[in-house]
């Protein structure tokens, strides 16, 4: 039962990138920091014993652990395939936006509430939206890491109007970091029964949600307006970052 329940779960997700041409969502990311700071510090200790992770400042031997505060944020995505993206994340504390617009193997740009402002003419497909959003619509992204996990359906259920495979992804190894949150003892993700994207995803810990991301909206197949994947903000002067190879 359990491979019955991987093969279509795979099928589903791992397909979904062909199964649309664009696609618009707007995503709610939510994270409680003690538990994520816990689930992380675990993860580093198990890396850094397997060699997985390794320092490159001193003192070498001593693992580097992060810090999480709670967050709340919003994001608004566009994807076109198979490459152009652009991603506006604001808190939703706070006026500032960060933008990463990516215009496929063209040029890309960064803008950060710090003030940064990058820009390149060329993009080796190193530079793309935050992985934990662009995965809810290319699932393909996580295949590697879920690859760790024991694959359950639990149910089925209907997120904006549209049914769902409830999948419970029970973590068996951390040897393969993604974009969920790594040292949590398991995922609950909530996919899109037709297209294979996924529309919730919870970290969690002790059956406690670490971390959330929920998608609040989406819509399939759009044309967008010209302009889309291009980032010009008045006043804001981008500094050229060199082009890849």
């Amino acid at each position: 039962m359990a491979a019955d329940h991987f093969r279509e779960v795979s099928e589903l997700l791992f397909g979904a990138g062909g199964r649309y041409r664009t696609a618009r969502a707007t995503i709610a990311h939510r994270r409680r920091g003690d538990l994520a700071s816990e689930a992380e510090a675990r993860y580093v200790e198990y890396a850094h014993r397997r060699g997985i992770l390794s320092n490159f400042d001193p003192p070498y031997d001593v693992p580097r652990y992060r810090e999480y505060a709670d967050l709340e944020e919003v994001s608004r995505l566009w994807h076109e395939r198979p490459g152009r993206w652009r991603q506006e994340t604001e808190a939703v504390d706070g006026p500032e936006t960060v933008y990463r617009v990516a215009d496929g193997k063209g040029p890309w740009w960064y803008y950060a509430a710090d003030g940064r402002a990058h820009y390149s003419p060329a993009n080796d497909g190193g530079f793309s939206p935050d992985g934990e959003l662009s995965c809810l619509l290319d699932p393909y992204e996580v295949r590697y890491s879920l690859g760790e996990c024991d694959l359950r359906i639990s149910g089925r259920a209907e997120k904006l109007g549209r049914e769902t495979v409830e999948v419970v992804a029970t973590v068996v190894s951390w040897d393969y970091a993604g974009p969920f949150l790594d040292g949590a003892d398991d995922y609950l993700l909530s996919v899109d029964a037709e297209i294979g994207v996924i529309l919730r995803v919870a970290s969690r810990l002790r059956e406690e949600e670490c971390e959330v991301f929920g998608v609040t909206g989406l819509a399939f197949d759009e044309a967008f307006p010209e302009g889309t994947f291009v980032l010009d903000l008045p006043g804001v002067e981008f500094e050229m970052m060199d082009p890849p190879g």
